[in-house]
């Protein structure tokens, strides 16, 4: 039946859990981000796997990755894999979990191929779907850089250590990166601003200022722990330059909104021409995927560089645009389609 869910792909990550569902045809019906804050309790996966339990189909097949092995509440990666793995038994669906080998998907994975790899789906995806291209997840938390020559994934390093350090991911994204991530300082009329290293604000109060910040995801408490008003992300972004807020204030606060905005965007860019230059991708097109593809794309448009977006290479649903905010997850419900 086409409003039945077949296949599930599920994204575990440290703060939020992804869920997309398709149906027999390869069309995205069912689409779920929320809060899921594994570092704080893994037993917060349980009433999240009780309802995909619920609206599951009677013979539906679930594929499943994740980034969660890395929160500090486990004493290791590996460690922190097992017991996700383990919590995985909830799901009483038929399960694969997406591993980096040829075999694509295993119900019993080796760890070491199965951590961290939920960006790894989403080329693997593409590379059937596109010649050459360079893919831009633009998430929460990090930013991941794909490249694709000839039909084949040239991203050559598997885990975050290497990645981090070879351009293809970096910790910067649209809601979760507090401001001291994205700069030390900014400059307002030849004044440096420095910026209190202390977790006072994040990019979502900038993204909330600039009116950029679509509530649907902007699920995670704010670092104060109140409202996610317009006046609150002010006062919120003053603290992290040592002032309080004042009406006075405001358009010195727009001013370092924008400023924040095109520093983080302009270090995606500039990650994104040493890939370019990297596997000589100079004239194929971009990809953009994750919850600020649109602020990216928009970023990118003004360079005059055009983009295409992730939900392009979909079947036609009125959920396509919401789907490619989770391209792990999307892409591993659709790799789960080969194993039939």
């Amino acid at each position: 039946m086409d409003n039945e869910i077949s296949n599930i792909g599920i994204d575990i990550g440290g703060a939020h859990l992804k869920v997309v569902g398709l149906n027999n045809n390869s069309e995205v019906i069912y689409v779920k981000y929320s809060s899921c804050k594994i570092w704080e309790n893994i037993e917060n996966l349980n009433k999240e796997f009780e309802l995909i339990n619920q609206i599951a189909g009677r013979s539906a097949q679930c594929a499943i990755t994740m980034t969660a092995e890395l929160c500090d509440n486990f004493t290791s990666r590996l460690k922190g894999a097992a017991k996700l793995i383990k919590k995985c038994e909830l799901l009483k669906i038929d399960k694969y979990f997406y591993i980096n080998s040829s075999k694509i998907f295993s119900k019993n994975p080796k760890l070491s191929e199965l951590i961290s790899m939920n960006w790894h789906s989403v080329g693997r995806y593409l590379e059937k779907k596109i010649k050459s291209c360079i893919a831009i997840d633009f998430g929460s938390t990090t930013t991941d850089f794909l490249c694709i020559k000839n039909h084949k994934l040239l991203n050559k390093f598997f885990d975050d250590y290497s990645r981090l350090n070879n351009h293809e991911l970096i910790y910067t994204g649209l809601t979760r990166t507090p401001l001291f991530g994205v700069s030390n300082s900014i400059k307002i009329n030849k004044t440096e601003m420095n910026i209190i290293p202390e977790y006072f604000s994040d990019m979502s109060d900038i993204y909330r200022i600039l009116k950029k910040l679509e509530s649907s995801y902007d699920i995670d408490k704010t670092a104060d722990r109140r409202s996610k008003s317009f006046h609150s992300s002010l006062k919120r972004v003053s603290r992290s330059f040592g002032f309080d807020y004042k009406k006075e204030k405001l358009s010195t606060l727009l001013e370092i909104s924008n400023q924040l905005k095109e520093i983080q965007l302009t270090k995606i860019f500039s990650i994104y021409l040493k890939n370019i230059q990297k596997y000589s991708l100079n004239n194929e097109p971009i990809i953009v995927s994750g919850i600020g593809q649109n602020i990216l794309s928009d970023f990118l448009s003004k360079k005059g560089i055009h983009t295409v977006k992730f939900k392009d290479f979909l079947k036609k649903s009125k959920l396509n645009n919401q789907a490619s905010f989770h391209a792990p997850a999307l892409s591993i419900a659709l790799l789960l389609k080969t194993l039939k």
